[in-house]
């Protein structure tokens, strides 16, 4: 491909060679450079996209708010889940519409982004604005891949820091697990309380549990939904990665557990007769298909059948916080099982699995919270490893 630039009355163009078509010169010629500089800048990032991909590419007068409507319409209804795509929308409607929506794409710079970005952080949390910093990266992607834009300007925008890698891990003591083991007998959340300990599930995969997931034969249990609230109802919904589809094993003793509480929840049903409860979900596994089940199984209910969700565990934290004086998030059980795990010498990658991790590295921060332990150890172990018996003979 050939180029070159001219000044047009009081503006500058670049004009680029096609080659023949049926005979014809092909030619391409755009206007409205106010400097020759900039003619020539415009021209070079044509050669070069030619140059390197074979496809010429303009930038297309489509705005910010046009392309995010065309994605939320057509890719993310079979690419997203239900909840990441409500995400978006409350992303979009309370932060980039004003901001970005009526530019066009080609306008909105790298560095705008970085500015917008660093606005945000100052009185957002970490988390949220690489939530801000994701989305915008997959409309800028999804920009580049339909060719409305000649280039992904998302290589020159500066990431947040990943939030997960940020702030001390929270493991509870041996006196704080039985305090709040002792504190929680006879109340209806012991069960989700020993599931996420001896598993380290996430609360919305413990409430969706069945004893159908259960093999007590292999003492595994199967982690393949989660029990979320969308639409002002109760749903079976698809985890979020497909690292998440797991099975765990879990101890003898507490599969002897749940094998007596299996019982207890039958006699229980025989007990309340017509007055168990029936539970019903909606199933939104398949994705954009819906279907309303009765599940008869549940594992977290109360006496009567009636199951629970994951509203129980403002009920657990405020036992734990004005009773037990101890600072209760639910997710602490986990990072407490990941913990001991780590700290018995099991293998990172054993751990990963377990946890359903999308990345060894999240895992790897059970590790570094270890550090000083294992470096004791580790001492010790040196320590007998050589006499150093020649030196002591030099003295």
């Amino acid at each position: 491909m050939k180029g070159s630039v001219r000044k047009k009355g009081a503006s500058w163009s670049y004009r680029i060679e096609l080659g023949l078509v049926n005979g014809k010169r092909n030619q391409i010629e755009r206007s409205g450079y106010k400097t020759k500089r900039e003619a020539e800048k415009a021209l070079n990032d044509v050669l070069y996209q030619y140059n390197n991909t074979g496809d010429y590419i303009e930038n297309k007068k489509i705005t910010f708010t046009e392309v995010y409507t065309e994605f939320i319409e057509n890719e993310a209804l079979a690419t997203r889940a239900y909840a990441t795509i409500v995400r978006y929308k409350s992303l979009y409607n309370n932060h980039f519409k004003d901001r970005f929506g009526p530019y066009y794409m080609y306008q909105i710079t790298a560095n705008s982004i970085n500015d917008f970005l660093n606005e945000k952080r100052t009185y957002l949390s970490e988390e949220f604005v690489k939530g801000l910093y994701k989305f915008l990266k997959v409309l800028f992607g999804y920009a580049h891949k339909r060719q409305y834009t000649k280039k992904d300007i998302f290589e020159s925008v500066t990431a947040p820091p990943d939030p997960r890698h940020v702030g001390e891990i929270r493991a509870y003591t041996a006196d704080e697990l039985a305090a709040m083991e002792e504190r929680l007998q006879g109340t209806n959340v012991i069960i989700s309380f020993y599931i996420a300990l001896n598993t380290g599930m996430r609360e919305s995969e413990i409430f969706g549990l069945q004893w159908s997931d259960v093999d007590f034969e292999a003492s595994k249990i199967k982690v393949h939904k989660q029990l979320l609230f969308q639409d002002k109802k109760w749903c079976f919904c698809p985890l979020k990665t497909k690292n998440a589809y797991r099975s765990v094993n879990i101890t003898d003793n507490f599969c002897e557990y749940l094998k007596s509480l299996k019982e207890q929840q039958a006699e229980n049903k025989v007990f309340y007769e017509d007055g168990y409860k029936r539970n019903f979900i909606t199933d939104r596994l398949v994705r954009n298909k819906e279907k309303l089940l009765e599940i008869t199984d549940f594992i977290n209910v109360k006496p009567n059948g009636e199951m629970l969700t994951t509203n129980s565990i403002k009920f657990m934290a405020n036992i734990m916080k004005n009773e037990l004086n101890i600072p209760f998030k639910f997710h602490n059980l986990r990072h407490t099982f990941a913990t001991v795990l780590a700290e018995s010498g099991v293998s990172p990658k054993y751990v990963q699995e377990t946890l359903g991790h999308a990345k060894l590295e999240f895992t790897l921060r059970y590790y570094t919270h270890i550090t000083e332990k294992m470096g004791s150890a580790a001492k010790e172990a040196l320590e007998g490893l050589v006499s150093f018996k020649s030196n002591k003979e030099n003295k």
